[in-house]
């Protein structure tokens, strides 16, 4: 006998004697006709359980029937002979097309399960997908030159327009070396090899940089007054390790200007005066007196 079947026999020996001497060879005749295997064994537990708590015959929530036996009342003659089930055992399958409790709870629990496994790659895939519309990583379109004049009709003397929706100023760098450097000059249309956009994202531990000021036209840090020449490179004063990252810029063939945050470059390091590529005219120390 198989493995499922010595366990029924075992199960078998904890219902009452006298329910045994009556049922026990009938109930292990229908679970071998069955085929029953491991999980007919909680309906032998509660069916013996019913056995023995139970002292009037009524189905348990399985295979059985618990209790002790009524008298047995013998059907009226009738003409022909009518078959019967076993007296004592009635069949666990539900009738043909109606679905069992246990086949509805079973079912129940794989759409639940299938529910959340959707409902879990729908938001992982949701968390992994780029965003590209917004923020980093996103192609921005400025516009024309003529818009960022109208912005920031100081744009064309060097002071940097600053681009929110990126968060970053946009450079006129010759314009705006000249500004550095006290020269009163006029450039309002520049290359796009004359643009540098810088992310006001300070190195440090990112605070939003502010626009530069009008005492020395540097750009300094108000978490821990990093600050940084007009062309985003690290000066001397403040804890930053590096000068302003900066993205790609290009223009168009219809004359748009496009910054790409796809393209990060990280700010030059911090490697003293010398290092500069470009000078101001103000020395290495000078910091932003009103800030």
């Amino acid at each position: 006998m198989n493995r499922p079947g010595l366990l029924h026999r075992l199960m078998l020996a904890i219902y009452p004697r006298a329910w045994r001497e009556r049922y026990g060879e009938e109930l292990l005749a229908v679970l071998a006709d069955r085929q029953s295997g491991w999980r007919d064994l909680p309906d032998l537990l509660v069916g013996a359980l019913d056995a023995r708590l139970n002292v009037r015959l009524r189905p348990a929530d399985g295979l059985l029937l618990a209790g002790p036996a009524l008298p047995r009342v013998d059907p009226p003659a009738a003409p022909l002979a009518i078959a019967t089930r076993p007296y004592g055992v009635v069949s666990s399958l539900p009738p043909v097309g109606e679905l069992s409790r246990r086949g509805f709870l079973r079912r129940m629990l794989g759409v639940g399960a299938a529910i959340l496994s959707l409902e879990f790659a729908a938001g992982t895939l949701n968390f992994l997908w780029p965003q590209i519309r917004e923020g980093l990583g996103a192609k921005f379109r400025v516009g024309k030159v003529a818009d960022v004049l109208l912005a920031e009709p100081r744009f064309a003397n060097g002071w940097p327009y600053a681009y929110n929706p990126a968060r970053t100023f946009l450079v006129n760098v010759p314009a705006a070396k000249e500004l550095a450097l006290g020269h009163d000059v006029s450039l309002p249309n520049p290359a796009a090899s004359d643009l540098l956009a810088l992310w006001r994202k300070c190195p440090h531990l990112g605070c939003l940089v502010p626009a530069p000021c009008e005492s020395v036209t540097r750009y300094q840090c108000r978490c821990h007054q990093s600050t940084y020449n007009i062309l985003g490179e690290k000066m001397f004063k403040g804890p930053a390790e590096r000068g302003l990252d900066r993205f790609a810029v290009l223009i168009e063939d219809d004359g748009t200007i496009v910054i790409d945050t796809s393209q990060l470059t990280k700010g030059p390091p911090n490697a003293g005066p010398e290092s500069l590529t470009f000078v101001d005219a103000h020395a290495w120390e000078a910091t932003c007196s009103e800030r």
